[in-house]
């Protein structure tokens, strides 16, 4: 039988002497929605249109999924909530280190709630301690990046930025996930570092880490009756994983 060609190249570097090229390190989990359905995840949702997938708008490739989140749907595991779930998917370890990468367009009509954020992008503990333990939030200001890591301490802001709607943002995180203060993360915004902490406690004490979830989360009230938002390339990888492999479109700016 012919040898396929990586494994003849490992050969002939094996026979000379030579140190097989570095592999590339394999994506823990992929939700690109390129499947044209909702496989990819699991999904917490009041109703069977709550999520759904489309063709437009997408970041990349023909596909993206789009959130609809409705002040009179009924609460869905303690709170009104259209989402995706990486819980069962992708197994996190306490103190490993680890690479999210995902797309949210928050279209022109959104209206955050007038008294709350609305959470887009979570990392939910495990058993039940504070959570999130970091998150990505809207409101009338704009972005709000929280965590909720140290039990019995306020919440803390990462930092606050600009949204601008009807545009893909583009989200990196790079974390270790620790409940001593040897924890970090580091979030980029469409490329951008807007955070980088060390030296910090970023996990309520469990044994396993937090599992990434992104949808909606408390986006409506009786002032906002409706509101839809879109996802799209979510990544994850873990030791050895780089910016590139989990940056949405591989880091390739968004179309206007």
């Amino acid at each position: 039988m012919i040898p396929t060609l990586p494994i003849f190249l490992a050969f002939m570097l094996a026979v000379c002497g030579l140190p097989a090229p570095a592999q590339s390190p394999v994506l823990l989990k992929v939700a690109d929605f390129e499947t044209a359905d909702l496989s990819q995840l699991s999904l917490q949702q009041a109703r069977d249109d709550s999520i759904a997938i489309v063709t437009s708008p997408v970041r990349d490739g023909k596909f993206a999924a789009r959130t609809l989140l409705r002040s009179s749907d009924p609460e869905v595991h303690g709170g009104q909530r259209a989402e995706f779930s990486d819980r069962k998917g992708t197994k996190i370890e306490m103190n490993g280190e680890y690479w999210y990468g995902l797309s949210i367009l928050v279209p022109e009509d959104f209206r955050p709630p007038a008294e709350s954020d609305a959470v887009l992008f979570q990392w939910h503990t495990q058993q039940g301690g504070p959570s999130p333990v970091l998150a990505i939030r809207v409101n009338r200001e704009g972005w709000r990046l929280t965590s909720d890591a140290v039990p019995g301490a306020k919440r803390r802001t990462l930092a606050r930025l600009p949204l601008v709607k009807g545009r893909w943002t583009d989200w990196v995180v790079h974390v270790r996930w620790s409940a001593e203060r040897t924890g970090f993360w580091t979030i980029w915004q469409n490329g951008r570092e807007v955070v980088n902490e060390r030296d910090i406690i970023t996990h309520y004490p469990e044994v396993l880490g937090p599992y990434a979830k992104f949808g909606q989360y408390h986006s409506v009230d009786a002032l906002v009756p409706v509101n839809s938002v879109f996802f799209d390339e979510y990544r994850v990888a873990g030791t050895g994983g780089s910016y590139e492999r989990v940056a949405p479109a591989a880091g390739k700016p968004a179309r206007p």
